[in-house]
């Protein structure tokens, strides 16, 4: 998923995502003056699970995108029962391949997507983190 370009935008986007029951969402805020910085999710249909995470260019390069999704991804997929997730990551942005990979992503080829070409990704949960 390539998301929006605006920090306005991204508020927007979050503010849909907060009424949308198909999304598990969690918003990252700053510790010290709570300013909205990013959020990170999952999207649900009948078909697939998405991970999407999208973070103010204020706070780039700092780990927080990674340091987020390593406290909400594993937690979120348990909660949910997920056994596969997709995801996708511009081309160019290295930041974004490397934190999927980290979490576990393989990268799946090259996409055309509406944005930019872009990188699919899927994670599948380890047969021996399935519960018996």
């Amino acid at each position: 998923m390539n998301g929006p370009k605006t920090v306005s935008a991204s508020r927007e986007l979050f503010k849909r995502v907060l009424n949308d029951s198909s999304i598990h969402a969690m918003a990252v805020l700053d510790n010290y003056n709570r300013e909205f910085m990013g959020h990170v999710f999952i999207e649900r249909d009948d078909i697939k699970a998405e991970l999407g995470f999208i973070f103010d260019k204020l706070y780039w390069k700092q780990g927080l995108a990674s340091e987020a999704l390593k406290a909400f991804f594993p937690k979120a997929c348990e909660r949910l029962g997920l056994m596969r997730v997709v995801a996708s990551a511009e081309v160019e942005n290295l930041s974004a391949i490397k934190i999927l990979q980290a979490l576990g992503f393989e990268n799946k080829g090259e996409n055309e997507e509406y944005f930019a070409p872009s990188y699919d990704f899927e994670w599948i949960r380890p047969s021996d983190a399935v519960a018996s």
